[in-house]
This record gives C-alpha cells, structure tokens and sequence, in this order.
C-alpha cells in the first residue's frame, strides 16, 4: 500500500473515534449515575472502539501482517459506533436532530470507502 495512502488512513482512524472518544468522555462522566448500565456499556463500547482503531493505526505505522485485518475491524466498528451514536444513545451529544442522517451516512461512506480501496489494494499485491 502507498506510504501516502497509509498515513491518510491513519489520520482519519486517529481523528475519527479515538477523537470523539477523547471528548465524550469528560461530557459524559459526571452524569454517568443517572444513565445507568445502559450509558456505562456504550461508553466502555466507545472507549472498545477507539482502542482498536489506535490499535490499527500502530499495525498499519509498522506494517504488521494483521494491519489490514485490524483497519478493517476498526472501520467498520467505527461507522457502526458512529450510527449507534447518532440514533441509540443515552450519552449526550450536541448534534441537531436534522444533522444525524447526513453525518451518519458520512461516517458510512467514509468507511465503505476505505474498506473497498483495501480491498483493491489486496487484490494489487
């Protein structure tokens, strides 16, 4: 995979959850008792997803054999923590409700992108 490919990849992996991750979670944090077990999963899912994205990012900067493996995990697990975020969540968020569609389908398009240009470039090797 070109060097240029591979560090666009990791900038949006880093800025795309781990980013959202870093912010939710001190929003999120003093109100965590009145959201009960149902905040605190999603939070500790948020907090799975950015971990594996992070985790993607150094394979992918040190080209390991899983690298591939683990940027797909971690897009898709991101375009599926960015859809549950907009529609099924109890964690605050300051997201007009006419917005939702449009950066859910973004984050959706985003990693479709990503996922079908690894795809072609597996098939390239």
């Amino acid at each position: 995979m070109p060097r240029g490919s591979v560090l666009l990849l990791c900038v949006t992996l880093l800025v795309w959850r781990p980013l959202d991750f870093v912010i939710e979670l001190p929003s999120t944090l003093p109100s965590i008792g009145q959201r009960g077990v149902v905040g605190i999963v999603e939070l500790l899912f948020h907090g799975g997803v950015a971990v594996l994205t992070v985790a993607a990012v150094r394979a992918l900067a040190n080209t390991l054999p899983s690298a591939l493996l683990l940027a797909r995990a971690a897009l898709v697990a991101s375009a599926a923590a960015t859809v549950q975020s907009f529609y099924w969540s109890v964690l605050p968020h300051q997201t007009m409700p006419s917005d939702k569609l449009p950066l859910a389908a973004l984050g959706v398009v985003v990693a479709s992108a990503w996922l079908i240009y690894l795809r072609y470039e597996e098939r390239r090797r």
